[in-house]
């Protein structure tokens, strides 16, 4: 009984064993499987501690060795080095004071031209017969083809002048003793009042010359006529492409503008009832067009589209004058494109409401406050509304009225003439496009009648920065330049257009009276005279040498737009090859608020109340100071710094202009000052001499400083910052030599061959060179250390060693031992010059400036570097940039840089050193079987990286990463490296961007479908050959075709070919997508006190009547060409025969015509010329900051480690350590790549910052804090006397002899038929 029940109780345990036997077999793989991942995903954190230490330390102690960095550091400890305090009030008003000098020097040029003018043009009267001798700028030096019969002669019609490059010129070639006249081709040069103009303006050549000899330092001097000629100085030849017609007219440019007229409040009356339409259309759109381009940033400006309803042209400029500015100018030329013409026009309502809205600008202080004026565009008025202009004009006539009849209509002539003449106005008759701009241009002499009448003032005018640019080379002809570097974009005067800015400037230019006494009142404006001054003759009198490293100077003018800043970025450098080196539409009137980003920015385009007082302080003039905490990008808005900047500001005297410069708050304080005293080098004939620092290696100057320079000699052959100081050391040896410091005026009696120098800056050169002097190749304690460490220097890859000084010097030695000075010589398999004589520019080079920030973070750390391109370069050619900064200090708080020091390493031996010390144990002195593989990064389970402090990869397993930012290769552990705090994400707004839109183009891929396609082809051609025909005989101009015609912008526009294109975007804000989307709105906007403003009320989208349809409107043209003149045309012919519409919408049946993009036929290529399009924006970029302090424990920096759990459905991870590689900016980062995690993309590509409409009007309405000019004229009691007023138009010869000639064809013909 007992073994049965054992028995029984035995056979569930066997049982319950088999089962669980079992169970363990089944799940025995699964849990070896868990067993083995975890024991691979065990991450090596003290290896990689381990690793980074090594590294660390071994190309910390070999980068100090061949740089030299103990020698140079005790020099400058052991010389009679000291630190100064910068004190930068002191500093600004010293530099304000040299640009004030030079300023007035500039205006008293051009006050001596203006007097010589107004002198001259009371001369006899210009007599029929006279011959006028002068030399036209665009008839010069032009020689028959060889394969011509007069061959090597001068072409009939042009003169010889001979010309001479001249580097102050920008290397245009010129003639100093003499002036050319440039004349539109608008204007007819033998009308006798251009000839007379230009006869009697031909004594200003004496006056040119004259101003230059006194002063060297002055560029182009000019007077620009009212007949519309131009004459410069010195005379130079007009280049310009003969296939592009010339449209310069100094009548349109700024300087003239603003010196003929003061500010003014303008509204223009855009008839759009249901005559207007056609030709009429057209024209009363260039009309409107023309008049915007005579408006400056001084001008404030509304446009109003009226029929039955007035409204604004803009719905978003509701019940407002908007600032004249490029921007808000860029609205109005969009909308103009845009609208239907329909009804009857309601005068009344379109009169009451302009007055209406002027009279309440006037009274409230906001405007201009001085000129008001009323543009009415119409084909006619029912009567002349006498009652309104009692109502609100009269008898004070506070505004004037000016009208445009538009049409052949010569009935409907009296009222708009009346309303002109009874208001202190002008009317004109515009019958046809080509008289629209001289039509326009008379409106200018009237506003400037009381300034003229009054004789006794001649108040000059300095303009906003602008860059000196042709308007002939229009947006369409850089496109299709655009690629090709061999052709450059010509300058006003034939430079080539320089690709880092434009040849940026400003002018000053004052008015030039008629003082001839006539029978009739009149008050005629004979021009305006003027002169350049270029931003780098500016800068050159704000030296950076004295603002330190990471130190500026920057200038404002009153309405708070910069002229200079070194974050003003006025060229597109998008990596679109297509736009690259084209202006921005927006490059001249970037805020101040725009370029200085404060830390504390909520959002986009909010207003920091402390950087508003400090702006408000620059428009007012006022000395001042202030400190604010900023973000400020580098290399390219790929690296962020913060710090925290100290700012002062003070006035340019005589100018709207305020300078400004900002230093960094700690080291910025205090300045390094060490100098050597020439005259006592000289003296002492036992002690070395000045030349014998720089008698051997190799040394370099940078390139932008003026160290010394021959300013009285210009025909002196150009010579480098080298070479000029080597000339001056010599000349200093010499008897009797004395300094002749640069100055901003000239001595009474120039010395030709005498060198002016800046005395500070040469001192110091001299004394950095002594204290740098370690490179020099008759050392032979460096020769012998070269020679011990020559088998390291070959493993690791050395290939220069450096030095660069706050004085502008870099020194270096060559590594590999070839020629110093033969390039070729050089390990460089690419053929470019040296990586030093490539990167000259001592402090003003990243890697300068961004060892002196990184010494805050780290003082023993060596900053390393690669190019960001680095993967698309021969690896051969790739080098990494170890720089280190040497500061003199006396204690913690009082130190400044003095140098920074450095090699560059070859990076595939750098890479090679990297990895053989990865795929290392540390328990092992070499790799064997010995080593656990998967815990090195040979391990093809673990990916290893060296990371800057920006996030960038140094060096990896894999050449190709090197130079890319890690989150494009790794973004979720980026994003978790930001988490833990290794990484900080910064946010930049870009508010100087431009964006790209693509227009969708057809497709050629059936252009053999059927053989009318070859029919439909031919057509085009025949109709596009018979147009253009029309177009060039001006045959058009004898009918009224019901056609419409694209207008030809001017010289705001040329910077880029669809500024007129409408918005087309979803306003709606986003943010990047980094982790998930997140709702942020756009803050209050806030006034410069820091309070709310209160900002006109913006409609809702709904709720805005609209005067245009956005979405169904056909797109006008907006190019600066003839041909783009009539691109509406070409392409409702294109429209009507090929079924392309002209705005580039491909119906669904379109056929493209063969050979349209082999260019065979002309009037093809120009319907699909344009692609993408550019428009300004916002954008906004998150960039990334490496914490050195969230690394560090207890003072050591100990490996921080993660792990990315569950990032896969099979719920494995991806454990990673990170730790600091000590005395650099690197970290090393080992990633486990076992779990298959889906890694998101983090990039650092700006992208564009989405409003919606309500967010883009308030923009757009924001107005800032401005200054008002200081004078105004728009009243003089005797203006009444003046009874010119306008006239109507008229047929010109040109149209006037071809209908006669046509007529007396017609006439034979019949004659011929009837014999």
């Amino acid at each position: 009984m007992r073994h049965k029940m054992r028995w029984w109780w035995s056979l569930p345990l066997v049982h319950h064993r088999t089962t669980f036997f079992l169970t363990f077999l089944m799940l025995f793989p699964a849990l070896m499987a868990v067993f083995t991942q975890e024991n691979e995903i065990n991450m090596p954190h003290q290896e990689v501690e381990f690793w980074a230490k090594k590294i660390g330390n071994h190309i910390y102690h070999l980068s100090n060795a061949f740089s030299q960095y103990a020698d140079i550091k005790t020099n400058f400890e052991n010389s009679e080095a000291k630190l100064q305090e910068n004190d930068g009030l002191q500093l600004v008003k010293e530099m304000a004071t040299d640009v004030t000098n030079m300023m007035k020097f500039k205006v008293e040029a051009v006050k001596r031209i203006m007097n010589v003018a107004e002198e001259a043009s009371l001369d006899k009267e210009y007599k029929q017969d006279e011959e006028v001798e002068y030399y036209n700028a665009k008839r010069l030096n032009k020689f028959y083809p060889p394969e011509h019969k007069l061959k090597g002669e001068l072409r009939e019609g042009f003169k010889r002048l001979t010309l001479t490059e001249n580097s102050h010129f920008d290397g245009i070639a010129v003639n100093e003793n003499h002036s050319s006249v440039h004349v539109p081709t608008n204007v007819y040069d033998k009308a006798p009042d251009v000839i007379n103009a230009i006869r009697w303006s031909g004594r200003l050549d004496r006056t040119f010359k004259s101003n230059y000899e006194l002063d060297p330092t002055l560029s182009w001097q000019y007077f620009g006529s009212s007949t519309g000629f131009l004459r410069q100085y010195p005379a130079s030849s007009w280049v310009m492409d003969e296939k592009d017609p010339d449209l310069y007219d100094a009548r349109l440019r700024s300087w003239y503008i603003e010196a003929a007229n003061s500010p003014k409040d303008m509204i223009i009356l855009l008839d759009v009832s249901g005559s207007m339409t056609g030709l009429r259309r057209e024209i009363a759109k260039h009309v409107v067009l023309n008049i915007l381009e005579t408006l400056n940033e001084n001008d404030f400006v509304n446009v109003f589209n009226f029929s039955v309803e007035t409204l604004e042209l803009v719905p978003c400029f509701r019940d407002t004058l908007v600032q004249a500015n490029l921007e808000n100018l860029g609205e109005f030329k969009k909308a103009l494109n845009y609208g239907e013409t329909k009804d009857i026009a309601n005068f009344t309502q379109a009169l009451t409401q302009a007055f209406e809205l002027l009279h309440r600008y006037n009274k409230s202080g906001q405007g201009s406050q001085c000129n008001q004026a009323i543009m009415v565009v119409t084909d006619g008025a029912p009567y002349n509304f006498e009652e309104i202009f009692a109502k609100y004009n009269w008898p004070h006539l506070q505004v004037r009225m000016f009208t445009y009849l538009i049409g052949r209509e010569e009935t409907k002539v009296r009222d708009l003439n009346w309303m002109a003449c009874a208001n202190k106005g002008y009317f004109v008759h515009v019958t046809t496009l080509a008289e629209v701009r001289e039509q326009v241009l008379k409106y200018i002499p009237v506003m400037a009648r009381p300034l003229v009448m009054y004789q006794s003032s001649h108040p000059h005018v300095w303009t906003g920065v602008y860059a000196d640019i042709a308007e002939a080379w229009n947006v369409m002809q850089a496109l299709l330049i655009a690629g090709r570097p061999e052709k450059a974009f010509p300058g006003r005067r034939g430079a080539p257009g320089l690709r880092e800015g434009y040849r940026l400037m400003t002018s000053v230019s004052v008015p030039v009276f008629d003082r001839k006494k006539t029978s009739v009142r009149t008050a005629n404006l004979l021009g305006v005279a003027g002169t350049d001054v270029p931003i780098r003759e500016i800068e050159k009198l704000v030296p950076p040498y004295k603002l330190g490293v990471n130190g500026y100077s920057f200038m404002v003018n009153s309405n708070g737009y910069v002229l200079y800043h070194p974050d003003l970025r006025p060229v597109h450098e998008e990596a679109n090859a297509e736009f690259q080196d084209i202006l921005k539409p927006n490059y001249n009137s970037v805020d101040f608020a725009e370029v200085e980003l404060t830390d504390h920015e909520p959002g986009p385009r909010s207003n920091h109340s402390e950087l508003l007082a400090l702006r408000r302080d620059l428009i007012e003039q006022r000395g001042g100071e202030a400190v604010l905490d900023v973000k400020i990008h580098m290399d390219g808005m790929k690296r962020v710094v913060q710090r925290k900047q100290r700012y002062f500001t003070q006035k340019i005297g005589g100018t709207p202009f305020s300078l400004g410069i900002a230093m960094p708050e700690g080291y910025g304080k205090y300045k390094v000052h060490g100098q050597i005293e020439l005259s006592r080098v000289i003296q002492d004939p036992r002690g070395a001499k000045a030349m014998d620092h720089f008698s051997t290696g190799n040394w370099t100057l940078h390139p932008d400083w003026v160290y010394c320079e021959y300013k009285y000699d210009q025909n002196r052959v150009d010579q480098s910052p080298e070479d000029l100081m080597k000339d001056f050391l010599s000349r200093a040896q010499k008897p009797h030599w004395k300094w002749r410091s640069t100055r901003t005026r000239p001595p009474p009696e120039p010395a030709m061959n005498q060198a002016q120098c800046d005395k500070d800056l040469v001192q110091s050169l001299l004394f950095d060179a002594s204290v740098t002097n370690v490179y020099a190749s008759s050392n032979r304690n460096m020769e012998d250390q070269l020679e011990g460490k020559n088998s390291v220097r070959h493993y690791f890859g050395m290939t220069t060693a450096f030095v660069a000084t706050r004085s502008g010097l870099t020194r270096w030695i060559d590594l590999t031992r070839a020629n110093p000075m033969d390039d070729a010589a050089q390990n460089n398999h690419s053929g470019e010059p040296h990586f030093m004589k490539m990167h000259n520019k001592a402090i003003d080079e990243v890697w300068y400036k961004r060892a002196v920030d990184y010494y805050e973070e780290d003082n023993e750390a060596y900053v390393y570097s690669v190019p960001f391109d680095a993967a698309t370069r021969n690896p051969d050619d790739v080098l990494v940039t170890a720089t280190r900064a040497i500061f003199i200090e006396e204690n913690s708080y009082r130190k400044a840089p003095a140098a920074v020091v450095g090699v560059t390493i070859k990076h595939s031996k750098f890479v090679e050193y990297f990895k053989n010390e990865t795929y290392k144990c540390p328990s092992y002195p070499s790799r064997d079987s010995n080593c656990k593989k998967a815990k090195t990064c040979e391990s093809k389970s673990l990916d290893c990286y060296l990371l800057d402090d920006n996030g960038f990869i140094i060096a990896s397993e894999n050449d190709d990463d090197t130079g890319k930012f890690f989150g494009t290769l790794e973004g979720t552990i980026m994003e978790s490296l930001v988490q833990s705090e290794v990484y900080k994400r910064v946010r930049i707004f870009d508010y100087q961007a431009v964006c790209l839109d693509t227009r969708l183009e057809p497709s050629i891929a059936s252009i053999l479908a059927t053989p009318l396609q070859w029919i439909r082809w031919m057509a085009n051609w025949m109709m596009g050959n018979i147009f253009w025909m029309l177009v060039k005989t001006h045959l058009y101009t004898l009918w009224d075709p019901n056609q419409a015609w694209a207008y030809t912008h001017t010289e705001r526009d040329i910077q880029y070919p669809d500024l007129e294109e409408p918005p087309q975007d979803v306003f709606d804000y986003k943010e990047p997508s980094l982790e998930e989307p997140r709702s942020v709105d756009l803050p209050e906007y806030l006034a410069d006190d820091g309070t709310e403003e209160v900002l006109p009320e913006v409609a809702a989208p709904d709720d805005i009547p609209r005067s245009f349809d956005y979405d169904n409107a056909t797109e006008g043209s907006g190019e600066e060409d003839v041909l783009a003149e009539y691109e509406d045309v070409l392409g409702e012919i294109y429209y009507d025969i090929d079924g392309m519409h002209p705005d580039g919408k491909v119906p669904p049946d379109y056929d493209p015509p063969y050979g349209e993009e082999d260019g065979d036929f002309p009037s093809i290529e120009l319907a699909y010329i344009n692609k993408t399009h550019p428009r300004p924006c916002d954008k906004e970029v998150y960039l990334y900051k490496l914490q050195n302090h969230k690394l560090q424990q207890e003072g050591a920096y100990k490996p921080v480690k993660g792990k990315l759990s569950n990032c896969h459905t099979n719920g494995c991870g991806r454990p990673f350590s990170v730790q600091k590689v000590i005395s650099t900016n690197l970290i090393l980062v080992a990633v486990n790549n076992l779990c298959p995690c889906e890694s998101r993309k983090v990039d650092i590509e700006p992208v564009e910052v989405d409003y919606n409409e309500t967010m883009h009007c308030n923009r757009l309405l924001l107005q800032h804090f401005r200054k008002r000019p200081s004078t105004c004229y728009n009243y003089h009691p005797d203006e009444h006397e003046i009874k010119l007023c306008g006239g109507a138009g008229a047929l010109g010869l040109p149209s006037l002899a071809l209908l006669v000639l046509l007529t007396l064809v017609h006439i034979f013909n019949n004659l011929s038929f009837g014999s």
